[in-house]
């Protein structure tokens, strides 16, 4: 299999060598996409996916819940047989992103059947610094009461199918309920920022095979095209100094 590069698609900049916030996606209506995950930040690996991770409560839940969602015949990969059946023998979170990986990466030469609940499942990756510039990932001061945490998911702009996975963070311990409720929050405002910007989430992004060359045109063309973006501008001039340094060596 051959390297794909991956553009962010809110910031144009390239996921090549850098790190990438991963959000697994289901089409719950035509074109409308919502998360199905929490935000997963790694390193880009260059094959469509992130590695380099550090697995925590979001992986391990992703995990079990995914494997319910299989053992109750929820999923049809009629398409991706080999990797859904990788993951079925031995349930882990590599072995699921790869399953996600690789009907995002060959969908765009086809569509592929991938679905739960009869709903198209499919991902994104962004650019993990233009990610968090417009969702800062802010732990609160202390963990939230259950009943709390439990509005707050039920109030997230995530699936129905996610919810389910991660309901049990409701009564995790104090360190768990912490980051869960940074990571719902983070959820929460970059859906936000989607909508007062007339975005949406979407796995539709520009790929290719791309060079450190195509990496400093598509910083200066994102500086060009997110001029008018305060938030998004300062990572686009850092990335773009940063890309014009190496490019001087």
């Amino acid at each position: 299999m051959g390297l794909f590069d991956f553009r962010c698609p809110l910031s144009g900049l390239s996921l090549r060598a850098c790190r990438a916030v991963h959000v697994a996606l289901i089409e719950r209506a035509p074109g409308e996409w919502s998360p199905l995950t929490l935000p997963l930040v790694g390193y880009y690996d260059r094959g469509g996916s992130v590695d380099g991770f550090t697995p925590d409560f979001r992986t391990e839940l992703f995990v079990k819940g995914f494997a319910r969602f299989v053992a109750a015949k929820r999923v049809d990969a009629g398409d991706a047989r080999e990797e859904l059946g990788e993951f079925t023998r031995r349930p882990g979170i590599e072995s699921l992103l790869h399953l996600f990986e690789r009907v995002n990466t060959m969908s765009q030469w086809g569509e592929l059947q991938f679905t739960l609940d009869g709903c198209r499942l499919r991902q994104v990756l962004y650019h993990a610094r233009a990610f968090t510039a417009l969702a800062p990932l802010v732990k609160p001061g202390q963990a939230p009461e259950y009943e709390a945490l439990e509005q707050q998911l039920a109030r997230a702009p995530m699936a129905p199918q996610a919810r389910e996975m991660f309901e049990e963070v409701i009564i995790a311990d104090d360190a768990v309920r912490i980051a869960a409720s940074a990571a719902l929050s983070q959820v929460t405002a970059f859906s936000r920022w989607l909508v007062a910007h007339q975005r949406r989430w979407s796995p539709a992004a520009e790929t290719g095979q791309f060079t450190a060359r195509d990496d400093l045109g598509f910083a200066r063309e994102a500086l060009t095209k997110l001029d008018g973006h305060p938030k998004l501008l300062p990572v686009i001039e850092d990335v773009l100094a940063e890309l014009e340094a190496e490019d001087r060596e």
